[in-house]
């Protein structure tokens, strides 16, 4: 990503707290602090009130727009506190309404004026604080209440109480219902310091199921034990169940404990299985570190490992006990991996959720996860509605399978006998062109016109994902393994668009499937 959707960005009157509370809530985060007017300061080499006196407000306006654009433009999400009149220009609040969670510190009037006291160095509520105050109130709090997606109130409150509130306000619990087996996804920055407080009350021991490079550390809170499984998509055997099982078997893990998953798709599907195997199911808990796995893969309850013959044919419908989506862990994600997970947003733009990318980053999980659960509590054993979230798998799955794209977690092709191109597809970069060439057969099949594929096209490019077929590619291959998929019980069987939205559609003839791939492959040669 070229800049962080995922700040916290702090707003609200002078003396409601910003540059204190800002500053402790970044060091609680672990992220960098910014303030706007020291941006400014140190831009220009002068203090604010200077600048107001030597130059005016309107060059001090001017000054704080680049100085916040300049903070915000960090690929590194930061605690920003921002400038209390920057609301005032209507550019600064759009790059503020899409750079991350914007949180209002609210205060009444009088405890603004209280702790202003004379206002030295405040040039806006000279020479009385307490007839200006009110009066630049009435003109900014309507602005703060419209942006800002957090308030909380600071009044008779400590600065580390309100950095407590903030901390809070910043997660969000997105409920799966499942009867009985319901539970929540927890999302947001730091959402990860919650899990031990997500464990199941009768858990007394935790296996940590991880992978060596994901470098993301997790406190159960309990006694616990660390199991890394090998990287990469090659990793998501049987043979790796069973030596996950045996480690839980060695570290006398009982029916009574928990496994913690700690990394991408592979890990909680590797986990998630194994954990619905051995004692013949314990409880599993998520926390989901790559964007992929936080917008799909970690929810819903779908585990399961490849076979030689396919993708994820050997698994079981095992709902984990929470899940985790700490925002924060998606700021180190390789450029391809970030990718990855942008394939899978892009598909839920076809599912209800368009324009997701001008959200900020945790806004965007939270609603593809709300999306998501509410398919699975309609259908969580993917007899009917759950397909639809499949939209782009079949071809990306066939992809996989041939060697060339790379599955979640791994870089090399996955199917044997064929040298690795340079740079395989990853997974949801597959997804996309998957997404392209199911709106082609759509269109052949009658199903939407041209405009609704253009649709699929601009949505792909507008994520910066391609929408051709690799060089190398095998129509034949493609149409065989596309036949092995776990929806063809009928023949050919794709998730398609059409006049009812997206949907199964069983029984397509090979033909069609042939004349769509060489549609999508002539675009390479044009």
């Amino acid at each position: 990503m070229s800049a962080s959707r995922d700040h916290v960005l702090l707003v609200g009157m002078m003396g409601a707290g910003k540059t204190t509370v800002g500053a402790r809530l970044a060091a609680a985060m672990g992220r960098p602090y910014l303030d706007s007017d020291l941006q400014v300061e140190r831009a220009t080499g002068m203090t604010v009130p200077e600048i107001f006196e030597t130059r005016g407000e309107a060059a001090f306006r001017r000054e704080e727009a680049a100085a916040l654009l300049a903070a915000l433009s960090s690929d590194r999400p930061a605690v920003v506190a921002v400038a209390g009149g920057a609301v005032l220009d209507d550019g600064n609040r759009s790059v503020l309404a899409r750079s991350g969670t914007v949180v209002w510190l609210r205060a009444r009037p009088e405890t603004l004026v209280a702790r202003l006291g004379s206002g030295a160095g405040r040039v806006l509520v000279q020479p009385d604080p307490a007839a200006a105050v009110p009066r630049l109130v009435e003109q900014r709090y309507p602005l703060y209440e419209d942006l800002a997606s957090v308030s909380v109130d600071v009044d008779d409150r400590a600065p580390d109480d309100v950095v407590e509130l903030v901390r809070a306000a910043l997660v969000r619990d997105v409920r799966v219902e499942l009867g009985d087996r319901s539970y929540d996804v927890r999302v947001g920055p730091g959402a990860r310091r919650d899990l031990a407080g997500l464990l199941p009350s009768r858990a007394r021991r935790a296996a940590v199921v991880t992978q060596a490079g994901v470098g993301v550390l997790v406190e159960p809170g309990i006694d616990s034990v660390r199991i890394e499984v090998p990287p990469g998509e090659r990793a998501k055997s049987m043979a790796t169940v069973e030596w996950i099982c045996r480690e839980l078997a060695r570290a006398g893990i009982t029916r009574h404990d928990v496994v913690v998953a700690v990394g991408g798709g592979v890990v909680t599907d590797l986990a998630g299985f194994a954990a619905s195997c051995y004692h013949r199911g314990v409880d599993v808990v998520h926390v989901s570190t790559t964007l992929l796995g936080q917008v799909d893969a970690s929810i819903g309850g779908k585990t399961g490992v490849n076979l030689p013959e396919g993708k994820n044919l050997v698994g079981a419908f095992w709902q984990p006990h929470a899940v985790v989506c700490d925002t924060d862990t998606l700021a180190s994600l390789p450029a391809r991996e970030w990718r990855s997970g942008l394939g899978e947003m892009a598909k839920y733009a076809f599912l209800g959720l368009d324009d997701l990318d001008v959200l900020p980053l945790a806004e965007q999980v939270a609603r593809c996860v709300t999306l998501k659960a509410a398919i699975v509590a309609q259908d969580e054993r993917e007899s009917g509605r759950r397909a639809v979230l499949n939209y782009g798998h079949t071809l990306a799955h066939a992809l996989e399978a041939a060697g060339l794209a790379a599955g979640p977690g791994e870089t090399g092709a996955v199917g044997g006998g064929r040298p690795e191109p340079a740079e395989p597809m990853r997974h949801g970069e597959a997804v996309a062109v998957g997404l392209v060439f199911a709106a082609r057969l759509a269109r052949r099949l009658g199903r939407i016109d041209g405009a609704r594929v253009a649709r699929h096209l601009e949505v792909v490019e507008r994520y910066g994902l391609p929408s051709t077929l690799p060089d190398g590619v095998s129509p034949a291959e493609l149409v065989e393994l596309m036949a092995r998929d776990k929806k063809a019980t009928d023949g050919l069987t794709f998730v398609l668009d059409g006049a009812r939205g997206v949907e199964v559609v069983p029984g397509v003839e090979p033909a069609a499937v042939l004349d769509a791939l060489a549609e999508t492959a002539a675009e390479v040669a044009a």
